[in-house]
């Protein structure tokens, strides 16, 4: 196990000193061996498992033919303290903060995870050129998303909607009927200790009036809940406020034609009103005219 060790060590040192001039020694003992330029160091186990090999300058890890600077292969961890680690990253378990980068197979992914301030901080110096912080890219698409800086001091989310990108464009269905039918609830999380109020769907009952906000989880709700993003309410949200708008605008149409037919008949009824008060007089006038007479 030591030589195993001393053979990792020597091996990183050996990498350093080959980045700098064209011959260097590993020593193991008194007994040093010379690498000479293009020659590979190879720290090979008694299993013929290659544990540390260099080649133009390249470190590979669990790799035989390095294809950068530093090429690792497998499961990589960076702790923040010593000790065996229990728990997990990805769980926020872990007894040690750190960040894992797991790889199985062709899969890989990452979690990192610390008790004080956020995990991941993303920064960029004043004059920046590019706003992007994150892009997101899929299947060829370099950019099906992207979060960046407004340029002042915000923060924007962007989701591709080109419409060159798009068919079978037509008008939605989902409006204001459909966002009648989506019920919002107070509520608070089972594992939240503080029980927060939380306003918000439930995502299975809003599966059944909108599904394009709803990602469908599976049995186990820890494991592979049911999610909801609430940003795809927003198209509907937009299409419900103009069906409004345009309910608005008929009554304010219908009112102001009520307005106008009310003008009318209180003319009406004030011309009507004029000639009675005229007829009246000159019924006065008569019958003053007979007194006099008699």
């Amino acid at each position: 196990m030591e030589t195993k060790k001393l053979l990792s060590v020597i091996a990183f040192v050996a990498a350093t000193t080959m980045s700098a001039a064209s011959f260097a020694q590993v020593k193991i003992g008194s007994n040093p061996t010379t690498i000479t330029p293009g020659a590979n160091l190879d720290v090979e186990a008694s299993n013929n498992t290659h544990t540390v090999v260099m080649q133009s300058g390249a470190v590979g890890i669990n790799t035989v033919a390095p294809q950068a600077w530093l090429d690792a292969r497998g499961t990589t961890k960076i702790l923040a303290g010593p000790g065996t680690q229990t728990g997990t990253i990805w769980t926020g378990t872990s007894n040690i903060d750190g960040m894992e980068v797991t790889a199985a197979g062709t899969d890989l992914w990452v979690g990192i995870q610390r008790r004080g301030g956020a995990p991941l901080h993303l920064a960029k110096p004043s004059g920046v050129i590019e706003e992007s912080f994150i892009i997101f890219g899929v299947d060829g698409l370099s950019a099906v998303g992207s979060i960046k800086f407004d340029g002042v001091a915000g923060v924007i989310y962007n989701t591709t909607s080109d419409k060159r990108l798009k068919e079978n464009i037509h008008a939605t269905k989902f409006g204001l009927e459909a966002l009648k039918a989506v019920k919002v609830y107070d509520y608070n999380f089972k594992a939240d200790s503080k029980k927060m109020l939380s306003t918000g769907v439930l995502a299975q009952e809003l599966h059944e009036v909108y599904p394009q906000a709803v990602t469908v989880g599976g049995a186990d709700a820890k494991d592979n809940p049911w999610q909801v993003d609430y940003s795809k309410l927003v198209p509907m949200l937009v299409k419900s406020v103009q069906e409004l708008n345009d309910k608005v605008e008929s009554l304010a149409g219908e009112k102001a034609q009520l307005s106008a037919e009310l003008k009318q008949k209180d003319a009406a009824y004030t011309e009507l009103n004029d000639r009675i008060t005229r007829m009246e007089r000159l019924l006065s006038s008569g019958e003053n005219t007979k007194s006099v007479s008699r």
